[in-house]
């Protein structure tokens, strides 16, 4: 049975939050904690490792990419139906500055535009000053059961 089967998308990511649920597996390759959700807004922790980094020597735009993909689904899921899932259409990124190995951040998501089929989001990954270091806008179709 699918998680969306058993819950809405609000109560899955608080059961996630209070350790009720695991995490998905992929974050075992990009750790992150969700540590707050609102409907239409998520914010997980975000600390890349030595095993982020690329041949430059810098954090891999992968890393960004996939902390933006998280909390703009993760708004788009804090929405959802028991029943209903979404698929990413689109996700554009910028990434503005460098992340340091092993410098906790926080990737926050927030709602832009929902409506009967499409979700518009949006994410950033800041750090304890508020300063950001990439941020996000993705596009998410519902998919009704």
């Amino acid at each position: 049975m699918l998680l969306t089967d058993q819950y809405s998308g609000i109560d899955a990511l608080n059961a996630l939050k209070n350790g009720e649920i695991p995490h998905a597996p992929m974050a075992k390759t990009i750790p992150m904690k969700l540590v707050e959700v609102k409907k239409g807004y998520i914010v997980y922790e975000v600390t890349p490792g030595e095993e982020h980094i690329n041949l430059q020597g810098g954090v891999h735009g992968g890393f960004c990419a996939t902390v933006l993909d998280s909390v703009t689904g993760g708004v788009a899921h804090s929405l959802m139906d028991k029943g209903h899932r979404f698929a990413t259409v689109d996700l554009n990124i910028k990434m503005i500055r460098p992340m340091q190995v092993g410098k906790t951040y926080r990737g926050i998501g927030n709602l832009i535009n929902a409506g009967r089929t499409i979700v518009i989001t949006e994410g950033k990954i800041i750090d304890e000053n508020n300063k950001i270091y990439a941020s996000g806008a993705a596009t998410l179709m519902i998919i009704r059961k």
